[in-house]
């Protein structure tokens, strides 16, 4: 039960800081005249996944039902999964070595993702074995 909560609080930071970093050094590119670039896409799309981690994470909180927790938690891990794959195959950032976007957001959103699957996927195991237990 407190990993559960320390665990969905440690997501919910993590959320925070992909939000401030979007907005702050993991920029995207500007408008290019008439035409958006890509990592724009990329950008407000991890906005939104970020919004719903936070979500997410404190209704896994404030929640103490089992079967709710493992499903949002099964969210979690998609929601994981979607940052990994965010930046190379659903809105690829710019192919450029020195952009910005490639430097720094797609990093920043693949390693967020790594941590988000770990994170989850280690409360899913640790309510397992409470379930368990009871």
């Amino acid at each position: 039960m407190k990993s559960r909560r320390i665990i969905n609080a440690l997501l919910f930071l993590e959320a925070i800081f992909v939000l401030v970093s979007l907005f702050t050094y993991a920029h995207v590119c500007g408008s290019m005249g008439e035409m958006e670039a890509k990592c724009h896409k990329t950008k407000h799309i991890a906005i939104v996944l970020s919004i719903v981690l936070i979500l997410t994470a404190l209704i896994q909180i404030a929640v103490n039902k089992i079967s709710v927790n493992n499903l949002i938690s099964l969210a979690q891990v998609v929601l994981g999964v979607v940052f990994i794959i965010l930046p190379t195959v659903i809105a690829p950032v710019c192919k450029m070595k020195t952009m910005n976007c490639y430097t720094t957001t797609k990093p920043l959103l693949i390693i967020s993702g790594i941590a988000i699957v770990i994170l989850t996927v280690v409360e899913f195991l640790a309510s397992l074995t409470q379930v368990k237990k009871a």
